[in-house]
């Protein structure tokens, strides 16, 4: 039985940290191991539903963001760090000193702007010592610790090598709209979408069939899911209905008036 569905991106991150949640290896360093979960729109999702937490504003959860009409970043002075966990309990830590106690088994959360069909994600990069990404992979990769990234099919893109050698070979323009940034390519790592949130949740295999939309749906991505029988149609279904409920995101970029590297956002007008 094929059943058809759409959802939005502030859903699609929901259910995705109910899936990251929910993985074996995650529930594992949950109870007997550590976890980093980095800043993020979606990551925090992830901490939501481990810690059965409720979250009502996420600007302080989120630094890089695209929003009101540019690759921004968030107020520097309003921001929240990784989140440590060691044997499920928040640790009040720094968390570079925390990652330096992790072993293999252990778990680093933190998403992307971009993935592609081979499996490599892409972060833009905001600041000039390569951010949470530049600091903590040589750690993750020399210790073979788990890189699991939570993120939307609406960040799909045809190649994240080729973005990289086009954000790092060629000249950047001092005219642009948004964030002056670096960018990253990362292999390796464990890519949670839409379709794998559904079928760790609730065991449905799913294509993408389209994407984007209007009215509230911009971003969306419609999928076509296979069920067993018309039961599990009906679970599948009320996940994505109330997912869907939750609302649009908005989290708000800094001022201009107070960038210290002003792009063309920055004119007579514009706050």
């Amino acid at each position: 039985m094929i059943t058809t569905l759409a959802l939005h991106p502030a859903a699609a991150k929901l259910i995705i940290g109910q899936a990251v949640a929910a993985l074996p290896e995650v529930q594992q360093a949950f109870k007997q191991g550590k976890i980093i979960i980095s800043a993020g729109t979606t990551n925090v999702m992830v901490a939501k539903a481990l810690l059965h937490a409720e979250v009502k504003n996420l600007e302080p959860y989120a630094a890089g963001i695209i929003t009101q009409r540019a690759a921004c970043v968030t107020e520097p002075g309003q921001r929240v760090g990784p989140l440590c966990l060691d044997c499920g309990t928040p640790v009040a830590t720094d968390w570079l000193d925390f990652l330096n106690s992790m072993r293999p088994g252990d778990i680093f959360i933190k998403g992307a702007n971009a993935f592609d069909s081979t499996g490599c994600i892409g972060v833009l990069l905001g600041d000039d010592t390569g951010g949470t990404v530049g600091k903590a992979i040589g750690t993750i990769k020399a210790r073979k610790i788990k890189w699991i990234a939570p993120v939307g099919l609406e960040k799909a893109v045809p190649s994240c090598i080729e973005a990289e050698r086009w954000m790092s070979a060629i000249p950047e323009s001092s005219l642009r709209l948004g964030h002056k940034c670096g960018y990253i390519a990362v292999s390796n790592t464990r890519i949670i979408t839409e379709i794998d949130a559904l079928r760790i949740l609730t065991g449905a295999e799913a294509v993408q069939i389209a994407a984007g939309g209007v009215g509230g749906m911009e971003g969306a991505s419609v999928l076509a899911v296979k069920c067993r029988d018309e039961a599990h149609c009906r679970e599948v279904l009320q996940l994505v209905k109330t997912a869907n409920q939750t609302r649009p995101l908005n989290v708000k970029r800094q001022s201009c008036a107070g960038c210290k590297n002003p792009c063309f956002m920055r004119k007579p007008g514009v706050k």
